[in-house]
Formats: structure tokens, C-alpha cells, sequence
């Protein structure tokens, strides 16, 4: 059955009239539902009392009002009255008419017209309650429990066969219908308690009890004749009993089954509200979030009770729509093509498919992952007498001791002292961890390479390489911070300096918006993809094809080649124009999937590489002395791009015009829109208190700096313009004033 088709049939048709044979065996109920129910297996109620006082509430009051009684109980109601009534009706008329003729004492007539009278007052009583508190309304079953058990004492006790012992009155043949209003009775009252199996087994338990003890002490009739009445009724009370025990039941699965599925609607809605929804989302996040849709609505289909084979079909397609998910937040829909190593596929042809298809791999059964590797935790930092002695500065080496421990630590003072950045940076770490020894590098090989890649950086503003170990230094400070050392391997490590020292290395100090539309030679030899990003990682690499220069010439080719793949995933990584991709992938990847691992390899590329992604950019989280300086310079690289734009009379690119800059505007809306939102990812992933409060919380101080002085800014120039307007006012006016006077002296002039 369709999800409108139930819909339909919980709106229209209410929850206990379902659950009548009938309608339920048309519906297929039965079929659909679970075995499961949590309710007391002789009761029949909810172990909750909070889902059983709910369960009563939807039976008698309104849906929209609670405080009125439902459409369906007010339908119960008029038919219990009416029935009630004229059966009070036909008791007192009966009564009457009996003790005209003679055949119903006075005592008997005083006792049925106060019983009738009391129950009449007392229901109507209580009937007008309903309407005016909720209380009332709530109540009804121990009501109506009560006001039955009185009735039904009424009818058996009022028997003329009972009564007339009782009273000492004579015996007649006339008497009133009180053994059909017994049976009758038990049926209206399953109206009103909307066949409540516990309530109806209490009164037909206590009328039975009663009836044959009454009727066997009382009656003159033969014990057969009582007991033979007594069977009928009793047989009568068990097959309503058994129904209404089997719709209650049934009435109570289909309450189940709504409020299951609401509430799993209720806690998925909750949860998409509370969701921090970024405000600019990836394709990745796009489709993420639709695989997140797909599901919800297959596991609203499932909550509620549908066919067992349809239901099982219904979880194997979550399952496949969460394989689906993973896949898009992998990124790779096609890159991978996998050869199973029991397909009928011989040695050659996959020696052929390895040599000629760069994107195929073979899967093996041994699990590379699980491999015991030497990390970086393992390795003992080497105390070693570093000849920086040489740049006039004894205490430099406690100074480069900072590097990656202080998060504010200053470059520049290291840059100021030797010239140098890169290569001191660098030596130091090749040396501290024992680098050098590990990858048998030549010292003299080492320090021409660092040395080469330093010379390699132009003098910009702000992409030199200054700025480059400021990267590195930042990167180190999340892997002290992060725990990454016990899950990096020595070549990792390596790579990682070479990828954050190398990352904008030949960097011409524009955009790769401004190379591609300008048809520079470097946009034209690399296909205006991630321009300057694929320059440096071939600059990276050229630089070690120099003589002297090859600091991976004693790798093996595996590890020549996972570091390389490395190197270039970082670097690639730091493609701006590709921010939200790379944002949404990793987004998804650590906080949606939670599913990143860094023993394995390919989500240690990522995680690494969005390390450095973050470190790029981390000046934006220094604190403000620091930030504002770095600030200072990317604005005047970003100056000097739109002078060369506005020579060329080209459009100016954004936040790049120095006749209109507005650094407040521009830097508030680069850490809001950009860098808070990439930080807040990175700390939730790392889940580092030190790097959170370190990185973030003065990463948005910043932010609240720069929104700060903006309102100042513009409030300073709202002022002025102000001013201006009010000038320009009084000068239109004084020049008005001198027209008038003028035009008047040349009218005087003309007359006289």
C-alpha cells in the first residue's frame, strides 16, 4: 500500500474504526503488521504510561483540540445515550404501567425509579462535563467503568425474580426486560470504552459473579434454569470479550504504527533544524544530501508496516543507497577500475592493463594497511649542535625550537636575522628528525636543494618564501596538536615538508583567474587547470632533476612514488577556485560519514592534504598583530594585480582596486565566508581542544575585529558624506542667491 494511500486512511478514517475485522482485513492490515507491540500481554497497555496517556487522547479528544472530544467519540456518545435513554425510557414505562395494574409493589417501583433516575442524572451530568473541561474528557473510561458496573448491579439486582425475595413482595409472571439489558448493555459499553478488552473483562466478570450469585440465593427457579441462563450470558460476555481483545489489539498496533513513523519524521526533521547547514555547498554536498533524503524517505516506508518481503527489499536499498553515499563522498566515480583477482584474467593481460591504464588498480588480498610501519612517534628527536652560529644569532636554534609548538611564532624575525626561511627552516627539521640518515640524503645534496627552492620564490608581497615556511610552520603545529606523528611514516613526513616548503614556489604573484584570461604561457601550458598549482608541483619536482639537487635519489620507486603522489595532492589541494569541491568532499568525508582513517593511505592523503590547505591560510587565525600584517601584504599583491588590470584596461578583479579597497569588507567577508567555516570542519575533525582555541576561537575574534573597524569605516564615511551633501547644499544655495542678485542688478541697470 502506498504512503498516500495510508495517509488517506489515517486521515479520513480513524484508528479504532480500522481496526474493526472488516475494514482491517480489506486494508491488509494484518498482513503488514509486526509481531512486535509494547504493551502488557494481559492488559493490553503500554509499558510507556506517557504512549498510553497519548493513546487515550487520540481515541477521545481532537486532534486539533484536545479540550473537545474527537468526531468519532462524539458519534459513540449520541448512540450510547440514545440507546440509554429510551432503554430508562421503556424501564420507567414498564415500571409504571406494572404498578398500575397491580403486579409491581410500591418498594419496587421507589427502587427502580430512584436506580433509574440516579444513573439518568449522573450520566447527563457527566455528559455535560465532557464538554466544558478536558479533565472529564481524559477520565471518561474510569467514568464509564464506574457507571456500568452501577447499571449492570441495577439490572440484576432489579430481576423480579431477585427483587421480589429481596422486597418480600409477591411473586408475578410480569416483570421488566432486565436479562436482554444485561447482554445489550455490555455491547453499548463497548462503544464508550472503545473496546477496552481490560475494562470489559472487569465488568462482564463482575456482572456474571453477581448474576449467579443473586440468581442462585435469590430465584425460586431450579438451579438448572439459572445455570442455563447463567451459560447463555456467560457465552455471550466471551465472544464479546475475545472481539474486542482482538480489535483492541489491533487498535493499539495501528496507534503504534502512526506514532512510529511520526516520530521518526519528528526526530528527522529535528535533526535536519539542528543540522549546521553550511551556506555554500558543494556538488558533492548536493548529492550527499539527496542519497540523505532518499533514505528518509525509504525509512518512513519502513517504519510503517508493510509487507515483510517489500520491507526486506526496502533495507537492502538503504544499504545500497548508503554504498551509493560513500562512493559520492569518495569523489572517485570513475577513476578506479578494479580487477578482482579470481576473475579468469592471466598474469599477462593484467601485466598489459598495469603498463597502459594509469587508473586501473588490482586488488589484492593482503591488506597493506595493517602493515607495522615505523611513524615519526617512534623516532627520537636528535640533539645535534646546529652551525647557525654563523648568522650572528647564538639563540637561534631555541628560537626555531617554536617552530610548530607557538602558534604566533613570528617568520619573519627568523627571516630578518639569517635571509634566510626555507633553508634554515628545513635544515632544521631534516636534521632534528633524522631525515638525513633515514633517506641517506647528502648533507651538501639537502641544503642545495632547500636552498635552490627558497631562490625559486619571487619577491611578492605576500606568496614568497617567507610565506612558505610560515605554511610549514603552521601545518607542524597541527600534527604536534593533532596526534598525526604516531600515524606518519618518515616519508610522509618528508613530503609533507617538501609539499608545504615547495606549495607556491615560482608564484608570479597573481591569480590563476588573472593568467587564464590574460593567455598566459603558464595558463596556456596547462590547460587552465589549477594553473599555478600544477607549475609548482612541476617546479618541485624540476628543481631535484638539477645536479646536486635530488633529495629523493635514494628512494625506492614505490616510495619515490607515493611521495610524489602525495606532494602533488597537496599541493593541488591548495587551488582556491576549488575551495568549496575540496570543502564539501572533506565535510562530508569527516563529519557526515565520519568514516576517514589514517591508516589508510588514500584518506591520509586527504586529511594531509587539507592540512596544508588550511595552513595556507592560516595567518587568518594568528593573532591580530600578526594577521594584520600578512593581511597588509596579500592586499598589496592583490593592489599591484589590479594596477596591472586597470593599465591594461581590463576590468578590475574584486577587493584588487587600491583606489576603492575596502580591507574591513574584504578580509570580514574572506574569514566568514572562507575561513571560518573551513576551520570549523578541520577542529571538529581533529577534535583538539589546544588547536580549536588556538586556531578558531582567534580566527573569529579576528572576524569581529575586522567587522568592528568596518562599522567604524563606514560610519566615518557616512559621516562625511553627510558633511559633503550639506556643503554641496549651502554652496547651491549661496550660488543661487548671488544668481538672483546679479540678474537683479543687470534688470536695474537695463530699466534705468
Amino acid at each position: 500500500m502506498s504512503s498516500k494511500v495510508l495517509d488517506m486512511n489515517f486521515a479520513e478514517n480513524p484508528i479504532s474504526k480500522q481496526s474493526n475485522s472488516p475494514v482491517y482485513s480489506i486494508l491488509q492490515h494484518e498482513e503488514r503488521e509486526v509481531s512486535y507491540l509494547p504493551v502488557s500481554p494481559n492488559l493490553l497497555n503500554f509499558a510507556d504510561k506517557a504512549l498510553n496517556q497519548k493513546y487515550i487522547q487520540t481515541l477521545y479528544t481532537c486532534k486539533d483540540e484536545i479540550s473537545k472530544p474527537s468526531a468519532e467519540f462524539k458519534s459513540n456518545l449520541l448512540m450510547f445515550y440514545l440507546f440509554l435513554s429510551i432503554y430508562i425510557v421503556i424501564l420507567i414505562t414498564t415500571a409504571l404501567l406494572l404498578h398500575s395494574e397491580g403486579n409491581l409493589s410500591d418498594i419496587q417501583l421507589v427502587f427502580h425509579l430512584i436506580c433509574l433516575g440516579g444513573i439518568t442524572l449522573v450520566s447527563y451530568i457527566w455528559l455535560i462535563c465532557i464538554y466544558k473541561k478536558q479533565w472529564f474528557l481524559m477520565k471518561n473510561r474510569v467514568f464509564f467503568l464506574m457507571l456500568g458496573l452501577a447499571f449492570l448491579s441495577y439490572l440484576i439486582v432489579g430481576d423480579h425474580r431477585v427483587l421480589s425475595e429481596i422486597t418480600d413482595s409477591n411473586h408475578t409472571s410480569s416483570r421488566l426486560p432486565t436479562s436482554i439489558g444485561i447482554v445489550c448493555f455490555l455491547v453499548l459499553m463497548r462503544l464508550v470504552l472503545f473496546e477496552c478488552f481490560y475494562y470489559l473483562v472487569i465488568l462482564a466478570t463482575y456482572a456474571l459473579i453477581l448474576f449467579l450469585g443473586l440468581e442462585v440465593g435469590y430465584s425460586r427457579l431450579s438451579t438448572y434454569s439459572t445455570l442455563s441462563e447463567f451459560s447463555l450470558i456467560a457465552l455471550f460476555f466471551v465472544l464479546q470479550i475475545l472481539d474486542s481483545q482482538k480489535i483492541d489489539f489491533r487498535t493499539r498496533q495501528l496507534f503504534w504504527r502512526k506514532e512510529k513513523e511520526e516520530e521518526g519524521i519528528e526526530h528527522d526533521l529535528k535533526v535536519d533544524e539542528n543540522t549546521n547547514k553550511p551556506d555554500i555547498k558543494s556538488e558533492t554536498e548536493i548529492l550527499i544530501s539527496s542519497c540523505d533524503k532518499i533514505k528518509q524517505e525509504l525509512k518512513y516506508a519502513y517504519h510503517v508496516i508493510i509487507f515483510k518481503d517489500v520491507k526486506k527489499r526496502l533495507k537492502q536499498t538503504m544499504g545500497l543507497i548508503e554504498k551509493v553515499k560513500r562512493r559520492i563522498a569518495h569523489g572517485s566515480f570513475f577513476d578506479d577500475v578494479k580487477i578482482e583477482t579470481h576473475m579468469n584474467i592471466d598474469e599477462q593481460d593484467k601485466a598489459f592493463i598495469r603498463e597502459n591504464y594509469m587508473n586501473v588498480t588490482i586488488e589484492s588480498t593482503r591488506d597493506r594497511n595493517n602493515e607495522r610501519k615505523v611513524t615519526m612517534s617512534d623516532i627520537t628527536e636528535k640533539e645535534t649542535d646546529f652551525p647557525f652560529h654563523s648568522y650572528g644569532v647564538a639563540e637561534l636554534e631555541s628560537v626555531l625550537f617554536s617552530v610548530g609548538k607557538n602558534w604566533n611564532f613570528d617568520i619573519w624575525f627568523v627571516y630578518n636575522t639569517t635571509g634566510h626561511s626555507i633553508f634554515i627552516i628545513a635544515k632544521y627539521f631534516f636534521k632534528k628528525w633524522n631525515l638525513i640518515e633515514a633517506f641517506n640524503i647528502p648533507e651538501d645534496v639537502c641544503d642545495k636543494y632547500f636552498q635552490t627552492l627558497e631562490k625559486g620564490y619571487n619577491h611578492n608581497p605576500y606568496h614568497n618564501a617567507c610565506h612558505a615556511a610560515d605554511v610549514l610552520h603552521t601545518l607542524l603545529f597541527f600534527y604536534f596538536n593533532g596526534e598525526f606523528l604516531r600515524n606518519l611514516s618518515p616519508l610522509d613526513t618528508i613530503s609533507s615538508l617538501v609539499a608545504s616548503l615547495g606549495h607556491d614556489v615560482g608564484h608570479p604573484g597573481l591569480t590563476n583567474r588573472f593568467l587564464v584570461n590574460n593567455r598566459d604561457e603558464i595558463a596556456i601550458q596547462y590547460n587552465d587547470i589549477s594553473v599555478l598549482e600544477n607549475m609548482h608541483c612541476f617546479k618541485i619536482f624540476s628543481i631535484m632533476g638539477k645536479t646536486g639537487c635530488n633529495i629523493f635519489e635514494k628512494l625506492s620507486s614505490d616510495d619515490w612514488v607515493k611521495s610524489r603522489k602525495l606532494i602533488i595532492e597537496m599541493v593541488l589541494e591548495t587551488d582556491m577556485s576549488r575551495h568549496f569541491e575540496i570543502l564539501g568532499r572533506f565535510r562530508t568525508r569527516a563529519l557526515s560519514l565520519s568514516d576517514l582513517n589514517l591508516d589508510n593511505q588514500d584518506d591520509k592523503t586527504l586529511i594531509l592534504a587539507m592540512g596544508l590547505k588550511c595552513a595556507d591560510i592560516g595567518h587568518s587565525a594568528k593573532i591580530k598583530e600578526l594577521h594584520e600584517k600578512w593581511t597588509d601584504l596579500v592586499c598589496e599583491e592583490f593592489y599591484k594585480q589590479g594596477d596591472i588590470e586597470r593599465s591594461r584596461r581590463q576590468p578590475i578583479s574584486m577587493y584588487c582596486d587600491r583606489e576603492n579597497a575596502d580591507i574591513p569588507k574584504s578580509q570580514a567577508g574572506f574569514l566568514k565566508n572562507i575561513c571560518i567555516p573551513l576551520f570549523d570542519v578541520w577542529c571538529q575533525f581533529l577534535r583538539s581542544d589546544t588547536i580549536t582555541r588556538s586556531c578558531l576561537d582567534q580566527m573569529k575574534a579576528n572576524y569581529n575585529h575586522w567587522e568592528d573597524k568596518g562599522k567604524a569605516r563606514r560610519s566615518t564615511v557616512g559621516y562625511s558624506s553627510a558633511v559633503s551633501k550639506s556643503f554641496e547644499v549651502e554652496k547651491r544655495q549661496i550660488l543661487g542667491t548671488s544668481d538672483i542678485a546679479i540678474k537683479r542688478k543687470q534688470s536695474d541697470a537695463s530699466n534705468s
